[in-house]
């Protein structure tokens, strides 16, 4: 559900006086809504609540009189991209509540000045999201935006999907390349699974003799050892993931990834077409 837009922007501006009072009556709000959650004795309960409800008041106030920042980038936002302007709109409210929370008056800075940051931000990572461009350089997103606007464009006016030399042609551009333009796709998100970096071993007969590779595990240094026999399974029921690991190990997700490494490159380093060089037995 979209935002009336219009009318919750005409909404007066608020003054440098109007920004600072209506700042701190947020914050006092949110003092007051703490000190009932831990029933502070410093004031009546009926007090708490007339400054937490001023509170509420002033931050609506305070949002409503900024609205217009958002709709002047959604707009140009929707206008560059050719996106939904309702939805823009709706993705820097949520920068305008952002940079409010973060907001501190007493640094004599401008709001607007600063909100607008944040409203862009999250503007611009909608825009990015809804194209596929968040792996893309800043130069080639732009490219696309506009390749993608021009072809829904066309669409609309032909009433059916342009073909790629129309595109071009309405781009200035050669067809090869805006062909490789539009072809992008963004990557396909792993929802819920972990990319492990287990050690796969060369050999079948490796993989099911586990006091042979134990005897191998022993000769590694101890961090990597200990990373090794959880990450694999050697002394927990089941293989571990590198954050249980570094949990368990107390140690950094990071550190943990390098002993992992270091230690599988020590055990490859003696792995020979598939057949493993003899280790001294460990003294």
């Amino acid at each position: 559900m979209s935002l009336p837009v219009p009318t919750l922007a005409d909404e007066p501006l608020l003054t440098s006086a109007e920004v600072v009072q209506l700042a701190t009556q947020i914050e006092a709000g949110l003092l007051a809504r703490e000190a009932r959650r831990q029933r502070s004795p410093m004031a009546t309960d009926e007090e708490l609540q007339a400054l937490e409800a001023l509170g509420e008041q002033a931050w609506q106030r305070f949002v409503r009189a900024n609205l217009r920042l958002v709709a002047m980038v959604a707009g140009q936002a929707a206008a560059r991209t050719r996106l939904s302007e309702a939805d823009l709109f709706q993705e820097g409210c949520l920068g305008l509540m952002t940079a409010l929370q973060r907001f501190d008056h007493r640094r004599g800075h401008a709001f607007a000045t600063y909100a607008l940051v944040w409203i862009r931000s999250c503007v611009g990572a909608a825009s990015a999201r809804r194209l596929g461009t968040l792996n893309l350089p800043t130069s080639r997103a732009e490219q696309l935006r506009a390749a993608r606007g021009v072809e829904a464009e066309l669409g609309q006016r032909l009433g059916r999907t342009p073909q790629t030399r129309e595109v071009a042609a309405a781009l200035g551009r050669p067809e090869r390349w805006t062909a490789t333009l539009l072809a992008h796709r963004p990557p396909e998100p792993l929802d819920g699974l972990e990319v492990s970096l287990a050690w796969s071993p060369p050999t079948t007969e490796l993989a099911t003799d586990g006091d042979e590779v134990r005897r191998l595990l022993h000769h590694l240094e101890w961090p990597e050892r200990q990373v090794l026999e959880l990450r694999l399974g050697f002394t927990v029921p089941q293989p571990c993931s590198l954050a249980e690991t570094a949990r368990r190990l107390g140690m950094s997700v990071g550190r943990v990834r390098r002993l992992e490494e270091r230690g599988l490159e020590r055990l490859r380093a003696h792995c020979r077409h598939g057949t493993l060089e003899a280790w001294p037995e460990p003294a």
